[in-house]
């Protein structure tokens, strides 16, 4: 008798999900983009330069239209109002779960959006214990270390792709804190390589049918069940001797479900890797987006290099206290993230149908709120497509006033937990940086690269650099 192999089962599956009828007939949908092409609609141009889609959607009706998605229909909210209303749904009104089966492949079966919505919080509430202040100032001495280790390789001048050192080093400094610092310099190759290939299998292709058995998805899998062994290795020695570890792992070593269950390595492992993926490549593009809108606003450089000598004075040694006192440096890092958000698109599955501004969203429907565009509303964050740090300092503080304008790491109950730990992982790096080195620009544009899910500079993304003393640092 012939058995159909499950991948197949789960590709035909999910295929077939997204075929459903569009709800098009419906009386007082919101307002159709036109355009789009038969079967897939607007999915072409989503893909290609999806923000430039939405803006025109936006231009042309405001807050809330539809695009059509691949067998389904798209509701686009954009606005300080839809934004709100898009993050303040309820997990039975809106579903992620259905919106990032691409993910379930990576992080497994039953974990994060996999989940059933009470396990996926218990689960996220796990890190909670692994973000606390006293956990965060140990993170803050592998930053710092990683950042004497990492650039300290460097020579007295170079060049340098910006875009993989932001990568690399945030893999590094991620690593210390998820596995220690033993790990980090044991197993980051071996890591990194697997890392690599799991997140290889997550692309547009694989959005739509995740469990095609295509060479990138077969590479994910086996990366995926090598992963498990790693970690299995590594938590077996901590239920051993768990004294003196304070990472991620050792947390989730720890922790229990409500009913007292014990964490499994594979739950482990789907966690840490949702915390990698939630926090790493995000702060590596924005790593190296940073460097490029230093090197084009020199007169900010100047600024942040004068903010360090003002907080450490003489002192080469920098603190967690230190990094908490550099409001420019933060507010730089803000106005990058809202500038160039590493995640333009999110969405929810709808769950319930709802009205918004007099218009019908149906039950079945894709919602998708996008960061990119929506952070560029002139009417939340004035000259929005001018590079202005001060925005978000003392006296203006933009996104204070206008609390679901800033959405790059969600917002209000959805806002990312990972947020204060992305932030001291940067300013960590880029302090060091400011004053140790200056920066040249040596191409004439650095677009933006919308052909990975994360989005960052087109590569190579180069910038120059030099090293500079303290007496001529920002001179």
């Amino acid at each position: 008798m012939f058995t159909v192999p499950e991948h197949v089962r789960q590709t035909a599956t999910t295929l077939l999900s997204t075929l459903r009828p569009l709800p098009l007939d419906l009386p007082n949908l919101p307002p159709m983009l036109p355009g789009g092409l038969p079967f897939v609609g607007h999915a072409s141009e989503l893909r290609s330069n999806p923000v430039a889609m939405v803006q025109r959607g936006r231009d042309m009706f405001g807050d809330i239209f539809c695009v059509r998605l691949p067998g389904t229909l798209g509701v686009v909210m954009t606005g300080h109002a839809a934004q709100e209303k898009y993050f303040r749904f309820r997990d039975d009104e809106v579903s992620q779960r259905e919106a990032y089966q691409l993910m379930t492949p990576v992080f497994g079966k039953g974990i994060a959006y996999d989940a059933e919505p009470q396990i996926m919080k218990e689960q996220l509430g796990f890190f909670h214990g692994a973000l606390r202040e006293s956990r965060l100032r140990t993170y803050t001495d592998g930053f710092i270390a990683e950042s004497e280790h990492f650039f300290g390789q460097w020579g007295q001048a170079g060049e340098v792709n910006m875009l993989e050192v932001g990568n690399e080093v945030t893999l590094y400094t991620s690593t210390r804190c998820l596995l220690g610092d033993k790990m980090r310099f044991k197993l980051s190759k071996e890591f990194s390589e697997l890392y690599a290939d799991l997140e290889g299998g997550i692309n547009v292709i694989s959005f739509f049918a995740p469990y095609l058995p295509l060479p990138a998805m077969r590479r994910r899998d086996k990366a995926r069940v090598k992963m498990v062994e790693l970690i299995e290795k590594i938590v077996a020695e901590r239920r051993s001797d768990a004294h003196g570890h304070e990472d991620i792992l050792q947390t989730l070593v720890e922790s229990s479900y409500a009913d007292g269950r014990k964490l499994t390595v594979d739950e482990i492992t789907g966690l840490i890797l949702t915390i990698m993926f939630a926090g790493h490549h995000t702060s590596g593009v924005t790593f190296s987006w940073i460097a490029v809108l230093l090197a084009q606003h020199p007169h900010i450089f100047r600024r942040l290099v004068a903010e360090q000598r003002e907080i450490l004075g003489d002192r080469e040694r920098i603190t967690y206290d230190d990094l908490q006192k550099m409001k420019l440096l933060e507010a730089t890092i803000k106005e990058a993230l809202r500038l160039y958000p590493p995640i333009i698109l999110v969405m929810r599955r709808v769950l319930k149908a709802f009205e918004f501004q007099g218009k019908h969203v149906p039950e079945g429907s894709m919602i998708i709120a996008s960061p990119a565009a929506g952070q560029r509303v002139p009417e939340i964050f004035p000259e929005p497509h001018r590079f202005d740090p001060d925005r978000f300092m003392p006296g203006r503080e933009e996104d204070k006033r206008w609390p679901y304008g800033h959405i790059a790491f969600g917002a209000g109950r959805h806002r990312c937990m990972g947020i204060v730990f992305a932030q001291l992982q940067l300013r960590a790096l880029w302090s060091h940086l400011l004053r140790n080195f200056e920066f040249d620009l040596l191409d004439p544009s650095y677009p933006v690269d919308y052909t990975n899910l994360i989005v960052g500079p087109r590569p190579p993304c180069r910038i120059r650099y030099r090293r500079v003393g303290k007496q001529s640092a920002g001179a």
